[in-house]
């Protein structure tokens, strides 16, 4: 992925609002209603074409698809993998606290959310399902340099997080069954000469979060198998191409049973990846930029720096963006901050904290703080 010696450049987490002709055609699938494959697809198309150039127009550096064909940046597995049947309820400590609060977010957008527990061998239903994913995206590029773009895909640790195992004898079993599931779509990825984003919340929701029946029973030993067995899916593609994505969960609870940033971010610096993006914006976390004052960015590392808020309608002034940014590079170095988001605006099909036609208006933010914060710094 590109980065710049004279200014601030911007991308984002990966999910963007999807049209709301598209979103009902998903939740009819998820819901097991008749759904015309053509027409879906033809929708997905369409999506990915008018996302790719309002990212362009606004002036995002390195953009995504926007997820446009999956149901959620995790759950898209059991579209596209087999193995995974029952669905599985989500747990947040947080949440646990003000069950109200969980029942009005479950009421909006997050009934949609399906987990599953896997039930048999995970493997690629279609081996070539990725391939397409790949040509829609370059299709609405027309021409442009897909080293200027990325694709999210979810990582091992976070499919054995998502979805309990009641298959495989152990946890780490299925931790590397899923390695060596992932390992064909992260290399048709980067083969293609996108970026390849590498979606964990596992590594920070493990703490505070567990899906009923899982098997996932101490945390510290699952993000060190996790970054073990992803190092090897990854062992043959260029750490240039890669990055990596971590956040606390992307609802809108109290969050006040987050683990700290730096309980879990060293493990994470052995990750055969050039660019790590954590969250920064938002009230629970904005003060972690801190941590890499006393604990310093690999030299083949850059930051992805969340500097938007995702769960919020508040648009961030770009002065404040550019705040953001330059405490960032007063640490680690102007050269190795990229502008980014907390997390997606849709990570799951339908469930928006954030209003759609908001987002936008933050993106077109994070763009002018980073030009205020280039200004600034050079």
């Amino acid at each position: 992925m590109k980065h710049s010696n004279d200014r601030i450049l911007t991308t984002h987490a990966g999910s963007l609002p999807r049209p709301q002709g598209l979103r009902q055609l998903m939740w009819d699938q998820l819901e097991g209603k008749a759904v015309d494959g053509a027409a879906l697809d033809s929708q997905v198309r369409a999506a990915v074409k008018e996302i790719v150039e309002k990212q362009q127009q606004i002036g995002i550096d390195v953009i995504s698809d926007g997820e446009m064909g999956k149901i959620g940046f995790s759950n898209y597995v059991f579209q596209h993998y087999t193995g995974f049947a029952e669905e599985a309820p989500f747990r947040a400590a947080d949440l646990a606290d003000f069950p109200d609060l969980a029942m009005k977010l479950v009421s909006g957008g997050l009934h949609h959310v399906v987990l599953r527990t896997l039930e048999g061998p995970i493997a690629p239903r279609d081996p070539e399902w990725v391939h397409a994913e790949i040509e829609d995206f370059k299709a609405a590029l027309n021409g442009a340099d897909p080293d200027d773009a990325f694709i999210p895909a979810v990582t091992p640790g976070q499919v054995t997080f998502n979805f309990p195992n009641r298959y495989y004898p152990s946890h780490e079993a299925y931790l590397e069954a899923a390695a060596t599931a992932l390992r064909p779509e992260y290399k048709a990825i980067v083969d293609a000469g996108f970026n390849l984003q590498l979606d964990s919340p596992d590594v920070a929701m493990a703490r505070h979060c567990f899906i009923e029946g899982t098997d996932l029973n101490d945390p510290q030993r699952h993000v060190e198998a996790s970054i073990d067995y992803l190092n090897g899916a990854l062992a043959d593609l260029p750490p240039e191409k890669l990055r990596f994505h971590i956040c606390w969960g992307n609802y809108g609870g109290p969050h006040h049973k987050d683990i700290e940033l730096r309980e879990i971010i060293e493990p994470l610096l052995e990750l055969q990846v050039a660019f790590i993006s954590v969250e920064g914006a938002n009230p629970r976390h904005e003060h972690e930029w801190r941590v890499w004052q006393e604990l310093a960015l690999p030299d083949d590392k850059m930051l992805i720096a969340g500097v938007i808020d995702t769960k919020t309608n508040h648009v961030e002034h770009p002065q404040l963006v550019a705040e953001r940014l330059e405490r960032f590079a007063g640490v680690v170095g102007k050269e190795r901050v990229i502008a980014g988001t907390d997390c997606g605006f849709e990570t799951f099909v339908g469930a928006n904290s954030c209003d759609p036609g908001v987002a936008w208006l933050k993106l077109e933010a994070l763009v002018d703080g980073a030009a205020l914060a280039s200004e600034s710094l050079w």
